[in-house]
């Protein structure tokens, strides 16, 4: 996540525990663990909205092609259909 090594995590727990003091620690470390949870509930909303909306989008296109497709094949089954009728006029009855 941070990429830190233990050096660094040593030197910032050192620094916390000059500048805030050894019985306000256990606080302060509460407290940004709670931003942080809080901070990710809401990266985790907004991605899985964006992937809803990446969802509704990819089915309303296929919706699109499926309305295509099928109003190309009914234009082509009239055409054909068409074009029987009009072949049976020109061919004699037997």
């Amino acid at each position: 996540m941070l990429d830190l090594g233990w050096q660094e995590l040593f030197l910032i727990s050192l620094v916390a525990i000059i500048v805030v003091g050894p019985k306000d620690l256990p606080v302060l470390i509460r407290s940004i663990t709670k931003w942080f949870r809080a901070a990710k509930s809401i990266v985790w909303t907004f991605q899985n909205s964006l992937e809803e909306v990446a969802r509704e989008t990819e089915l309303q296109k296929f919706r699109d092609d499926a309305e295509y497709f099928i109003e190309k094949s009914d234009d082509e089954v009239l055409a054909k259909k068409k074009d029987d009728d009009t072949n049976k006029d020109i061919l004699p009855d037997n």
